[in-house]
């Protein structure tokens, strides 16, 4: 399958909002709790969406409504609360290894949708994975384990999850549609966490940034045009760019402390990128 100009742009733009979404997530807890996050990023988010052109559902059927509740659960609730849970214990490289083990997840599901692996996308699959290794080697030896990996690989699968189940369904309402209903159906799932934490939030001026980062950027746009691509190009060779956000994270770290990338950071993105190049030949 054939990968097109501005389907890579779009991708490569979501991985840029999603690296520096780390930070940002980094910085929101300290004035909200987890749960509460989860609820507000998904609700404001779909609200979002749906005013920018949520009249394009019209047409939705109840076998639509059925995948959305699927997605809602597994893309949205499960996602976000095991995200915020994971970046409360462990730290920003370790997490985003983890969370990105998604593409070898989605990869170890594609057959179920009818993608085929080829030699070239294993190879590439498995090289891109080991960049990520190789950039966050010292923070991985430098952590000891704790509940905050199980949170940040349990994300990784409800996310690889629901990439294989979008592939499955045949939508009859746009991706604009289907983005802002599952942010919607995974607010009403989240509610009931809250009964798990006592709610805080902390209405300052960094938390309304924070929070504004997350429904404009991390989850309004860049959903859209996450789904738009995903909906025409394979699962596997999709995910395999998602390799780049935690290179991407990492770039912007060295940026911001003014510093210059060590090597393994510098032989990382080597491999991700000859990994990606690979996937998508």
């Amino acid at each position: 399958m054939r990968t097109n100009a501005l389907d890579v742009l779009l991708i490569v733009l979501v991985c840029l909002i999603w690296a520096g979404n780390y930070y940002v997530v980094q910085g929101v807890l300290a004035y909200v709790d987890p749960f509460t996050f989860a609820l507000l990023r998904a609700v404001l988010g779909g609200v979002f969406i749906f005013a920018i052109g949520g009249y394009v559902i019209r047409g939705i059927t109840k076998r639509d409504l059925r995948w959305l509740l699927a997605m809602g659960l597994l893309n949205i609730s499960l996602f976000l609360i095991l995200l915020n849970l994971s970046l409360l214990s462990v730290k920003p490289g370790v997490d985003s290894t983890l969370i990105y083990t998604q593409p070898v997840f989605v990869a170890a599901l594609s057959p179920l949708v009818g993608d085929t692996l080829t030699r070239n996308r294993k190879i590439g699959i498995a090289a891109a994975f080991g960049g990520i290794i190789v950039i966050f080697l010292p923070s991985i030896v430098a952590s000891r384990f704790v509940v905050g990996d199980v949170y940040a690989l349990a994300g990784a699968l409800s996310w690889a999850t629901a990439v294989a189940l979008f592939k499955r369904w045949q939508p009859t309402i746009s991706v604009i549609g289907i983005t802002s209903l599952q942010s919607l159906i995974g607010g009403v799932f989240i509610v009931p966490s809250l009964l798990f934490e006592k709610p805080f939030l902390d209405p300052v001026l960094d938390f309304w940034l924070y929070l504004g980062y997350n429904v404009i950027l991390a989850s309004g746009l860049a959903m859209v045009m996450y789904w738009r691509v995903l909906s025409h190009m394979s699962a596997a060779q999709f995910t395999s760019y998602f390799f780049l956000v935690p290179v991407f994270a990492t770039i912007m770290g060295s940026i911001f402390q003014l510093s210059i990338p060590p090597v393994n950071e510098l032989a990382g993105t080597v491999l991700v990128a000859l990994g990606i190049v690979a996937v998508n030949r």
